[in-house]
């Protein structure tokens, strides 16, 4: 009791910006989306972890291209950053990710129905099933409970503005393949990403915007069609509530990955998080929400995240 009393002890919430969440779509998850940029650079070292459960079912069919993806992933973040010297931050990154057939099939129906909304394809497919298969512009058959190491990736940031008020910084990434294509935990290339990141604080209020491009130098899961640059942006409004609790909302979009495909679950992507984030003591904190695919079909139909941050 005295530790949980401990932990929880409200203290002055520290500028931070966004959830450290991004698109679990289980056939675009091996090519690099970094993580958002979170930290100020006076921060010093900085671990975070985060665990995302995403569950979806998606069905599409056209002349020359098929899609079925039913399942739920399991995926934990790590992530570890520093200061490095002058206005230069590092970060190095990796996930491990868990796929199956899942738990949430029932629940997610249930949410659907009760609150009615569009319930897709789910009451026209057996529930807790695992399938991922895709022909067209390559074939993917996944079907076997697995667990397995993603693409490592190492970041580095210049800080060209950063006081109480605002954040400008400028960041560039690597990604290694250290997962495997044929378990979707990587595209098994080297891929790189440049973005820009901006903040704007006030005493209750921030805001947070991002840009960037992702560029893969290859791709063994789509045969070459995903070797292409892609854009991302994100946006997050936060609100301060107190001392120790915030709410946020954000936005997390990216253009298309697969040329020539017409699949929307391949395409262009729109996903909202909305969640709160809870001050622990000292630097500690913990975020926890929800991700919903706001294009419908784009995304993962729903993602639960729990993440613990210094």
């Amino acid at each position: 009791m005295a530790a949980a009393c401990w932990l929880t002890a409200p203290l002055p919430l520290r500028a931070e910006e966004f959830f450290a969440v991004r698109n679990q779509n289980p056939l675009l998850r091996g090519f690099y989306l970094p993580l958002p940029s979170d930290t100020r650079l006076n921060t010093g070292a900085a671990l975070s972890a985060t665990l995302l459960v995403s569950n979806t079912i998606n069905v599409e069919h056209t002349a020359r291209e098929s899609l079925f993806v039913d399942g739920e992933s399991d995926v934990l973040d790590l992530t570890y950053e520093n200061a490095l010297t002058g206005h230069w931050r590092y970060r190095l990154s990796v996930p491990i990710v868990h796929d199956s057939g899942g738990f949430l099939d029932s629940v997610i129906d249930t949410w659907h129905e009760l609150f009615g909304f569009r319930r897709g394809s789910r009451p026209f497919y057996p529930k807790h099933q695992f399938d991922y298969v895709y022909s067209g512009n390559g074939r993917i058959d996944l079907n076997h409970p697995q667990t397995h190491l993603g693409d490592m990736a190492a970041d580095a940031g210049w800080y060209a503005a950063d006081d109480a008020r605002r954040t400008v910084s400028f960041w560039g990434g690597l990604k290694a393949p250290t997962g495997r294509a044929a378990a979707l935990t990587s595209d098994g290339a080297w891929d790189g990403a440049l973005w820009a990141h901006a903040a704007l604080r006030w005493p209750k209020w921030q805001f947070a915007a991002e840009l960037g491009v992702a560029q893969p130098f290859g791709d063994e899961i789509f045969a070459g069609t995903a070797h292409r640059t892609s854009g991302f942006a994100r946006l997050a409004v936060t609100r301060a509530t107190g001392p120790a609790w915030s709410l946020r909302a954000q936005l997390d979009g990216q253009t298309g990955h697969v040329a020539g495909s017409d699949m929307r679950f391949l395409g262009p992507s729109l996903q909202l998080t909305v969640g709160a984030v809870r001050r622990l003591r000292g630097r500690w904190r913990m975020q926890m929400g929800f991700t919903e695919d706001a294009a419908v079909n784009t995304a993962p139909d729903i993602t639960f995240f729990l993440g613990i941050h210094d």
